[in-house]
């Protein structure tokens, strides 16, 4: 798979409370940080460390002050799993204190596009180390060496978007799968991204090929998980995907009502968000993935 280096720095005065985040060491080095917006990775290495999306950059400060619990090493590299904002909106702000931004080509794309509708001064933090081909969905790897750790970077085609990447750090049995995985809430295919449900489903299953069985799997919303509650998550979709070739003649809303919703109570529906005929229509290929307000 992929392996590239790390290392960088971090700089900004802690203007907000740490306290809107929280940290959980998931094994060794690693650690996932939950607060506001996409979770993010840190890795810690001999002498720099790698930094996993960085939410939003309103919260920015909470996120450098909960990262030096843990370590004052500089950044080196951040690395953007995917182009949404809850993801990549510190970019410009974390441009200045990293040596460089890893993402797909079709991230950096989106991103510099949704920069378009934004203010001159939030704009920048564009990724300069890049894999894959834009518009093609081929698969493209990466690999950083932070110390003597390596680090895999990968796109296996679209899924949640058409610019995911996942992170690997075999030495840990550790990956980050970004926006690809959302547990506690059903997930978000962004189709007007690229994305598609059975691409996800595909990804899924590669990646659950060759997963070693203790592996931990940080997603990009949700709690970490194992191994087991990845592969009952890709179950989940192969239902739904199942659910929709067997009845091609249903629209969203028929394939919502009439799928069998209990072995999966624990997928939460939203009416502002992704509900399960927004997901329907992700999976035939008629929606947009999230609920549409008029």
């Amino acid at each position: 798979m992929l392996s590239i280096i790390l290392p960088a720095l971090i700089s900004i005065q802690a203007t907000q409370p740490a306290t809107q985040h929280r940290i959980e060491q998931v094994r060794d080095n690693v650690y996932c940080i939950y607060g506001q917006g996409g979770n993010v990775g840190l890795i810690v290495g001999d002498d720099h460390l790698v930094l996993i999306d960085g939410q939003f950059a309103r919260s920015l400060p909470g996120l450098l002050a909960t990262i030096k619990t843990v370590s004052e090493k500089p950044i080196k590299y951040l690395v953007n799993t995917h182009h949404h904002g809850d993801h990549v909106d510190a970019n410009p702000v974390l441009s200045s204190q990293v040596q460089g931004i890893i993402a797909h080509t079709n991230a950096k794309s989106r991103i510099a596009k949704d920069q378009e509708r934004s203010e001159p001064e939030k704009r920048g933090g564009l990724p300069d180390i890049l894999l894959g081909h834009g518009g093609i969905a081929a698969q493209s790897m990466m690999s950083i060496l932070l110390g003597k750790q390596d680090i895999h970077i990968a796109h296996f085609g679209a899924a949640h978007t058409d610019g995911d990447v996942a992170i690997g750090i075999p030495s840990a049995r550790i990956i980050h799968l970004g926006d690809m995985l959302f547990l506690g809430r059903l997930p978000f295919i962004d189709t007007a991204s690229g994305g598609t449900f059975d691409g996800l489903v595909q990804v899924i299953g590669h990646i659950l090929s060759w997963l070693p069985e203790d592996s931990l799997v940080i997603p990009g919303h949700g709690n970490v998980c194992d191994k087991k509650e990845l592969a009952r998550h890709h179950t989940f979709l192969v239902a739904v995907q199942q659910h929709v070739r067997k009845n091609p003649d249903k629209t969203a809303k028929e394939l919502a009502d009439s799928f069998d919703k209990e072995p999966w109570k624990d997928k939460e529906s939203s009416d502002s968000f992704v509900n399960w005929e927004a997901l329907f229509g992700a999976a035939n290929g008629k929606g947009t993935g999230r609920v549409m307000r008029n």
